[in-house]
């Protein structure tokens, strides 16, 4: 039995925010990474399917890229304040994600992946949206 639980996040306690398009995009972020949860477990439970791992993680990082690139577009052309600070950070959270593919590129190893999604990216995932994203759609709202 795994350590790690499904989902990763449940889609029905992300943190909602003032925007319908931004929450629309929680959720399909949250419904592939769930997908890749339950792979990455199969996998940890001894039926590992690497070729369906890397297509499910590659289609998250790219989901994740138009995700943080359309936030980007938005913050810019209606003039967030601290659209530098929401940049950085979502320069840094695809780092790291694109740094995990890679590793799971060149490794396979599902612990890893697993501790990942299961443990950083989650809280991570969490507090970026209670934090930053609610107040980036607070702002957005009142112009959009």
């Amino acid at each position: 039995m795994s350590q790690y639980q499904l989902p990763v996040i449940d889609i029905t306690e992300i943190p909602l925010v003032a925007l319908e398009t931004m929450n629309n995009v929680h959720r399909e972020e949250v419904a592939l990474i769930n997908q890749l949860g339950e792979l990455v477990i199969a996998g940890v439970e001894g039926n590992p399917d690497s070729e369906a791992i890397t297509s499910k993680l590659n289609e998250w990082v790219v989901h994740t890229r138009a995700h943080f690139d359309g936030e980007n577009q938005m913050m810019k052309e209606y003039g967030f304040p601290p659209y530098p600070v929401h940049l950085g950070e979502h320069q840094q959270a695809l780092l790291r994600i694109e740094s995990m593919q890679q590793q799971w590129l060149d490794d396979n190893q599902l612990d890893r992946l697993a501790e990942y999604i299961f443990v950083e990216w989650r809280d991570w995932f969490k507090a970026h949206v209670n934090s930053m994203d609610m107040v980036t759609a607070r702002f957005l709202s009142q112009l959009i």
